[in-house]
């Protein structure tokens, strides 16, 4: 069902949903699954939001010098330079943050910052345990365990 921000009223997702709810009709009320589904939307929604802010601290700490592009006693990144790794929506190249015009670094977990490294994990853990914590109705899991306290640290 996808955990990005993308429009979940659009015709690509409502045949999906409408089969999901379709499911979950066969022992709970209607209402059942819309509420639910409605709670994975705004808990996607707002995990979102929080990894927008983290990558965004990332990004200021880097530009501001105060981030380290990666540390030099690790293997480099795929162009051969030490240059900060997390490139999402759009490249991020350029001597601002640590490479040169045309080269940028790539979304990875291992040889990176440790600010870095947060980024990926918000994304690449935290964001799938909430989403998936919430389409299977394991709110720890969404909660209190992986998702939104990870996120939140």
């Amino acid at each position: 069902m996808g955990m990005s921000n993308a429009d979940r009223g659009a015709p690509l997702w409502k045949e999906k949903r409408d089969t999901w709810a379709s499911v979950c009709d066969d022992c709970h009320s209607p209402r059942f699954a819309k509420e639910n589904l409605q709670a994975m939307d705004e808990a996607c929604k707002d995990a979102g939001l929080k990894y927008t802010e983290t990558f965004k601290v990332a990004e200021n700490l880097m530009l501001d010098g105060m981030g380290e592009p990666m540390p030099k006693d690790l293997a480099p990144d795929w162009s051969g330079q030490h240059i900060w790794s997390l490139k999402i929506g759009a490249y991020h190249d350029g001597e601002k943050y640590g490479g040169k015009k045309g080269e940028s670094g790539e979304f990875r977990m291992s040889n990176c910052s440790d600010i870095e490294r947060v980024c990926f994990e918000s994304v690449g853990y935290w964001m799938t345990y909430i989403f998936k914590g919430m389409a299977h109705g394991s709110w720890n899991d969404a909660t209190y365990c992986d998702g939104s306290f990870g996120m939140d640290r």
